[in-house]
């Protein structure tokens, strides 16, 4: 068995309820397009990837996976000295603003926690969610690629989670499909294939089948 299967089946050892599919940062400032305003329109894969991970974790909650929907809040109280240097209040996803608010409706029974940077992992109430849950897989959705999906993968493998990172479900901003988003899609592909799939229904399909549903 190579190493990819051998990834792909720790992964599947595993049943949906140890599992929790981690919607990275579903947020207005990178996902509705009126924060273009009147000019062009350059977050509708972030959009269409929301919306399709969305369907994605009513599903699988529907499997009896667990859900957790990661909130990006900039607040500069919550930040080092250093950090304020490079951050304005009025900065992307700032505290109590609409643009940190949810671009999606959180399915029923999910949880949602509080993030101050890019890296969820240090976000204590997401890892006290993992914690608390006995999580020991996680199904990697959401945006922005180069940055707050990219720091979930490497903290999973960081941490010995079994992970997957369905590619319908990532996303970042239109401009970035021939630089920087395709940059690290080429990375996860080389250097993570085993926790790569092209589609999300893979793993739907694997679950319904273990639980001898159609």
């Amino acid at each position: 068995m190579g190493a990819a299967q051998l990834g792909t089946e720790g992964f599947f050892d595993l049943f949906p309820r140890q599992v929790a599919v981690v919607m990275v940062d579903f947020q207005n400032d990178f996902c509705s397009p009126e924060v273009c305003g009147g000019g062009p329109v350059t977050n509708s894969r972030n959009a269409e990837a929301a919306q399709r991970a969305s369907v994605f974790a009513a599903r699988a909650a529907g499997l009896g996976a667990q859900v957790v929907y990661t909130q990006q809040i900039l607040d500069m109280d919550h930040l080092t000295g250093r950090q304020r240097r490079w951050e304005r209040p009025d900065g992307l996803c700032a505290a109590g603003t609409w643009g940190a608010g949810l671009f999606i409706e959180p399915v029923r029974g999910s949880s949602v926690v509080v993030k101050h940077r890019y890296d969820c992992w240090q976000s204590p109430s997401f890892t006290g969610f993992l914690d608390g849950n006995d999580i020991d897989g996680l199904v990697i959705c959401g945006v922005e690629l180069v940055c707050c999906v990219l720091y979930a993968v490497l903290g999973a493998a960081e941490r010995g989670y079994h992970y997957m990172v369905p590619r319908d479900l990532v996303s970042g901003q239109d401009p970035g499909d021939q630089a920087g988003n395709k940059a690290v899609r080429d990375y996860l592909r080389f250097n993570h294939p085993e926790h790569v799939l092209d589609s999300s229904e893979e793993i739907l399909g694997r679950w319904r089948a273990r639980a001898g549903q159609r």
